[in-house]
């Protein structure tokens, strides 16, 4: 019986184990470093493996204070368990993020086959989604946004094939709740895209009495979580990615108003038809060096194909699925719009799967109504075909050339700094420059420290630039209020700084540099510098 399972399934298997090994193939290094969202996520679940606390002293909380930006559970909390048995490391902290988008790349298959009734749509789904750029780039990552599509996949999976199995409904709709609850984007995209199941497939919902309620009724549960727990709105999120008040003054509807709400939907109106541009979607994609390689669209030239013919398929399909994906892809770049930065590609992320779905049921669509075996397997092999030279192209770059160009981007030589510190006792006091954001965690994490050690000596940043140096001091570290001009050489101290500030160095012709990190292109990163 197993083994006629996996014979059933066995291109389904091939396409997840190619999707993991694209996911997990150098993870340590590609990306070439951790961010300190990602160091900051793996520290908390970590710490909470080990001690039932996160970095702040809160027992299993349910929002994570981490930089004061008030991050959400699930990420962590999934990472939790890779961690506690594997320990702390670049690759344990990513391959969480890694191994739920390769069973995303599962749930499109079951998905697609379900609603477009449909395996050869479903198997391009889900070969679609392994191979896409943008998905390919946030599942090396320890990102929400990994989690948050998971979820989202797994709930209209169940859904749909809840429709006859009522005990799939709780599923569903938990499954919806721990979307909500893993990346803000989601409270915009989710409750709509749920609310419109329910009024659209009603009659069948109807019939399923009281499993439906109390299915529904844990959905609601997570709704009511974030009233009581406002953090979890993302608050603190918001505040720190608003749109800029000079651009919002500059909006035909302040000028009238005055009211900065209103101006935020006019900038969101304009901003919105960027996320369905040909460069972006296309040739480009978003320009913030960490969330895209910026040298290539968040989807294949190829891929314009195969969504033309998607959207011309419609005309013969005619069901109540399509107002769901419709509604799905024109709800995800809402959030994006509304930010300070766009098209934000993390914060659009529901593109991912939307417009996977309707270029697979393009690719499907005519093969499908074909009687000719040789013919049909003739235009599989093409649509491959097709995709392979973009593929290849991205995927050469994003290995290559990609964490050489980028490593600054992705704070890169803390590994470096933390794993030579550690080596070296012997200094009592080390200055470490706050150029790369939060530098503290980067010392919890690569030294796995004792959180309870930690909250000993712990000595916050209440600056201006708190919310992007949280921690001043902690043991023997100091991050921030030091004078680095005038740093004085001493054998017992050892000061961490980026080239420029150690050419301004006063003395510094007195100080030995013990260490020189370099970047991947050769290029100076940090000077470890101590006194003769």
């Amino acid at each position: 019986m197993f083994t006629n399972k996996i014979l059933k399934y066995k291109f389904v298997i091939l396409i997840f184990l190619f999707a993991l090994f694209l996911r997990v193939y150098k993870l340590g290094t590609v990306p070439p470093s951790l961010n300190w969202d990602e160091a900051a996520n793996g520290y908390n679940a970590y710490s909470i493996a080990r001690w039932g606390k996160d970095e702040w002293g809160k027992r299993f909380p349910l929002v994570f204070t981490s930089f004061r930006d008030d991050k959400h559970p699930v990420a962590i909390y999934a990472t939790v368990p890779f961690v506690g048995i594997f320990g702390l490391n670049n690759f344990t902290a990513r391959f969480p993020a890694a191994f739920y988008s390769s069973l995303a790349v599962v749930l499109m298959f079951f998905l697609a086959k379900k609603i477009f009734k449909s395996d050869l749509a479903g198997y391009f789904s889900s070969f679609f989604l392994a191979v896409s750029p943008y998905h390919i780039h946030y599942s090396r990552g320890l990102w929400e946004v990994d989690f948050t599509l998971f979820f989202f996949l797994l709930g209209l999976t169940a859904f749909f094939y809840g429709l006859g199995k009522h005990k799939l409904l709780y599923l569903a709709f938990l499954s919806f709740g721990l979307s909500l609850y893993s990346y803000h984007s989601a409270k915009i995209v989710v409750p709509p895209i749920v609310l419109l199941l329910v009024v659209l497939y009603f009659s069948k919902l109807k019939e399923k009495g009281i499993h439906l309620i109390l299915s529904f009724s844990i959905f609601l549960i997570f709704i009511i979580g974030l009233i009581i727990e406002p953090r979890l709105l993302g608050v603190a999120r918001i505040e720190q990615n608003k749109i800029a008040p000079e651009l919002l003054e500059s909006t035909w509807v302040y000028k009238k108003t005055g009211n900065s709400t209103l101006a935020s939907f006019e900038v969101a109106l304009k901003r919105y038809p960027d996320y369905f541009s040909y460069e972006y979607l296309f040739v480009r994609g978003d320009q913030s060096p960490r969330t895209s390689v910026k040298s290539f669209g968040e989807f294949y030239k190829v891929d314009i194909i195969f969504l033309a013919m998607g959207l011309l398929g419609l005309i013969f399909f005619r069901s109540r699925v399509w107002f769901i994906i419709f509604a799905w892809l024109l709800l995800a770049p809402f959030p994006g719009a509304i930010s300070a930065s766009a098209p934000s590609s993390n914060r659009a992320m529901f593109m991912m799967g939307s417009m996977h779905l309707i270029s697979a049921y393009g690719a499907s669509f005519i093969i499908d109504r074909l009687k000719n075996r040789t013919t049909k397997v003739f235009l599989i092999l093409l649509v491959i075909a097709l995709l392979i030279p973009e593929f290849v192209s991205f995927v050469r770059y994003y290995f290559v050339q990609y964490p050489k160009k980028e490593a600054i981007e992705w704070q890169y030589g803390m590994k470096e700094i933390v794993e030579y510190v550690d080596k070296h006792p012997e200094y009592k006091r080390v200055y470490v420059d706050n150029i790369r954001q939060q530098p503290y965690i980067f010392f919890l994490f690569y030294t796995e420290q004792n959180v309870n050690k930690f909250l000993e000596t712990v000595k916050y940043d209440e600056g201006q630039d708190r919310s992007f140096n949280t921690v001043a001091s902690y043991g023997r570290y100091q991050f921030s209020d030091w004078d680095w001009v005038n740093s004085h050489p001493t054998r017992d101290y050892l000061y961490i700084i980026e080239p420029s500030k150690y050419s301004g160095l006063s003395f510094k012709y007195e100080f030995e540099v013990v260490k020189l990190v370099k970047y991947p292109d050769g290029g100076d990163a940090f000077y470890l510098v101590t006194g003769d």
